[in-house]
C-alpha cells in the first residue's frame, strides 16, 4: 500500500468527522489480536472506535470497515484511548480504499445536511 502523509494532531482535531455507525475489524499488527467493534465517528484522517478493549498508545492496527455496501481497509495507529474507545489515525490506505472512504464520507455529509 502506498503511504500517505499522516496529518499532525492539530489538523486531526479540526478534521470534519461524521457519525459512522459502521462495524470495524481491528487487528493489532504486532500481536495478531483481532476484535470487532463499532466506529462512532470517521474522517479522512482517522476514526473513533467504541470498544472496551485496551490498546497501547502507538499500537499499529489494520482496520477493515463496513458500512452498508461500503467496505474499505486502512492501516493506522492508536493516538488516544478513553474509557469508551480509541482514537485511530490512518497511516496508510491504498488508492481504491481511499476512494471508497471518500465516497462514504460524501454520502455521510449528504445525509448529515438532510437530517
Amino acid at each position: 500500500m502506498p503511504e500517505i502523509n499522516a496529518p499532525d494532531s492539530a489538523n486531526l482535531r479540526r478534521a470534519t468527522r461524521y457519525y459512522f455507525g459502521g462495524v470495524v475489524e481491528l487487528t493489532e499488527v504486532e500481536s495478531g489480536r483481532m476484535i470487532v467493534a463499532l466506529v462512532r465517528s470517521l474522517s479522512l484522517c482517522g476514526c473513533f472506535v467504541k470498544t472496551d478493549q485496551s490498546f497501547s498508545l502507538g499500537a499499529k492496527l489494520l482496520l477493515k470497515m463496513t458500512h452498508g455496501g461500503s467496505h474499505f481497509s486502512a492501516n493506522g495507529h492508536v493516538v488516544h484511548q478513553t474509557e469508551i474507545g480509541i482514537g485511530v489515525e490512518f497511516t496508510e490506505i491504498d488508492a481504491v480504499d481511499r476512494s471508497r472512504l471518500e465516497e462514504c464520507l460524501a454520502e455521510l455529509a449528504r445525509t448529515d445536511k438532510t437530517a
